[in-house]
């Protein structure tokens, strides 16, 4: 006999399936999430919530249309999950810094912001000195991205669960093995466990175990983990407001004194947990940038495994060979930042609506034979 029979499964519950289940449940559909362990602990727990501006939907660069579809959506998501939870998610328009080699990386690299819609300002050395004066004087060249927000990863993912508990969402955790049944292109059922669910589609969210849902050996979703670990520090009073990023490594400050450091890359397969030469990076990272940082406490450390694709760019869409089968994954380092963006295309196509951005560079199928 069948648990359930709802009108969407939803296989993975980080912030990609859990958006996805709100933004479907708030569209009158019933919504099954069921997660390998307790939902939003992977990859969506882990990071720093780094939200980058952007306000292009019709470029050619398909990061940039994901990007700034989420960016537009960001403040009213925030509002909405705390008018119906109460929970604050720490969402807040801080700014950031990224240092560049010189002045003319900055310039090219501000310009690529402005193509993207979003404001920078080239900063030179004597501006760094007197606006910042904490971060290291070794440091001479940045670009200023005023619209730059952040949330409490933590946080986003504690109002998310209790909107899709207060929407009937259900929530199936610690289920330790999940089969599709197929029939012809259609996925008839799945098993939750030992027990089974019926559902009239299937959406896989399942971050970086992604590859091993599907049965069928010729589908190929690549979708690979990529593990990046982190570090918390906490100052006793403030040394910065705004975030600082030098390449793919950023400090992000909290209102409450905490800093995150980070984050690595590396190809380890499932592995998590932390390397003494990993936090060491970071830390010394850390204080490169705030020398005053060396003298903070440190909290603690952990990892995430990020779920990479070959591009680096999600696959978004329905699945080719299966009629009922769609996925959302792949979003490697941007998927607490692309989540709604992706829940918004996500929930159209479920409800066999045009999405509202094209999908050009990040469908589902771009990758299988």
């Amino acid at each position: 006999m069948a648990r359930s029979q709802p009108d969407i499964l939803i296989i993975g519950g980080g912030v990609i399936g859990l958006t996805i289940a709100f933004e479907l449940a708030e569209h009158g559909l019933k919504v099954t999430v069921a997660d390998r362990q307790a939902v939003g602990q992977e990859a969506s727990w882990a990071g720093a919530g780094m939200l980058p501006p952007g306000c292009v939907p019709d470029s050619e660069n398909p990061e940039a249309r994901l990007r700034s579809l989420s960016h537009g959506l960001w403040p009213a998501l925030s509002a909405h999950l705390q008018e119906l939870t109460g929970y604050d998610n720490g969402y807040r328009v801080s700014g950031s810094l990224l240092f560049t080699s010189g002045p003319n990386e900055s310039r090219e690299v501000a310009g690529q912001w402005s193509a993207d819609g979003a404001r920078a300002e080239v900063i030179g050395p004597q501006r760094l000195k007197s606006v910042w004066p904490e971060l290291s004087h070794q440091l001479s060249s940045a670009v200023w991205l005023p619209e730059q927000a952040q949330v409490r990863n933590p946080w986003h993912l504690r109002a998310l669960r209790a909107a899709c508990e207060k929407l009937n969402v259900e929530l199936l955790e610690h289920v330790s093995v999940v089969i599709p049944e197929q029939r012809g292109e259609r996925i008839e059922s799945v098993l939750l466990g030992t027990e089974r669910c019926c559902p009239k589609q299937v959406c896989i969210t399942a971050g970086a175990w992604t590859a091993g849902i599907l049965p069928q050996p010729a589908v190929s979703l690549p979708v690979r983990p990529v593990r990046g670990q982190m570090v918390q520090l906490r100052t006793s009073q403030p040394l910065f407001s705004c975030m600082l990023e030098v390449g793919r490594r950023y400090l992000v400050p909290r209102t409450d004194g905490f800093v995150l450091a980070g984050s690595t890359e590396e190809q380890v397969g499932f592995e998590k947990g932390n390397t003494a030469e990993g936090v060491a990076e970071l830390i010394e990272f850390a204080c490169g940038l705030v020398p005053k940082l060396r003298d903070q406490e440190f909290v603690r450390c952990w990892s995430g495994l990020r779920p990479g694709s070959a591009d680096d760019l999600p696959l978004l869409g329905n699945v080719p060979g299966y009629e009922n089968v769609f996925v959302a994954a792949g979003h490697f380092r941007s998927g607490l930042q692309m989540s709604p963006g992706t829940a918004r295309i996500l929930s159209a196509l479920l409800r066999q609506e045009a999405p509202p951005i094209s999908l050009a560079g990040l469908d589902a199928g771009r990758f299988i034979r």
